[in-house]
């Protein structure tokens, strides 16, 4: 049967919020397009469908089994730049075989470094004819600089202690941050009927 209709899609979409120290919004991106999972999404995917395990490179740029035993997390606590969305400088153009982000902004308050918060989640809710699931993370900066984000992206690993790191998703996105400055990182997954 031929649909006649809107296409039914899935998109990924990401945007970020700048704030003031008072949480006063300084600049608000319009959501953009995504084009960037990488291979390792779609491979933890599968092994978490099939329940095969299988092959999938780590952010260390090495291969390691993905157990179809544990499920794909994203969670991040504050400070850790092994889940969740992270930002680096990087300017290489994604590719489908990326691993990981160029250069990643390492977590701290010193030269070059952004406070990274919890990693969180928005639960998926019916948005128009839409459903959306967002993940959002907060990074400040308290290096005394600006620091120009050029890369960011989402890490995934299996839900397990000490979890091994893979790239899901990897964008490259210019980003001003002021010393002082919390960017907030939203990536958007839409589902259409």
């Amino acid at each position: 049967m031929r649909d006649r209709g809107r296409a039914n899609t899935i998109s990924l979409s990401v945007r970020y919020v700048l704030t003031d120290k008072d949480g006063k919004v300084l600049r608000r991106s319009r959501w953009r397009s995504s084009r960037s999972f990488v291979i390792q999404f779609l491979e933890a995917l599968y092994a978490n469908l099939s329940g095969v395990s299988y092959n999938v490179t780590r952010i260390i740029g090495t291969e390691d089994v993905w157990s179809s035993t544990y499920q794909m997390t994203a969670y991040a606590a504050a400070g850790s730049v092994n889940e969740g969305i992270v930002a680096g400088t990087g300017t290489t153009a994604p590719t489908n075989t990326d691993y990981a982000l160029q250069t990643l902004i390492a977590h701290g308050s010193g030269s070059g470094q952004l406070l990274y918060g919890v990693q969180s989640f928005v639960a998926p809710a019916v948005v128009g004819a839409n459903v959306d699931l967002i993940a959002t993370r907060s990074l400040t900066n308290n290096s005394g600089a600006t620091i120009t984000i050029r890369e960011v992206g989402l890490y995934i690993s299996e839900s397990t202690p000490g979890g091994i790191a893979r790239c899901a998703i990897r964008d490259l996105l210019t980003i001003s941050v002021a010393n002082g400055v919390t960017v907030t990182i939203e990536y958007r997954l839409r589902t259409t009927v």
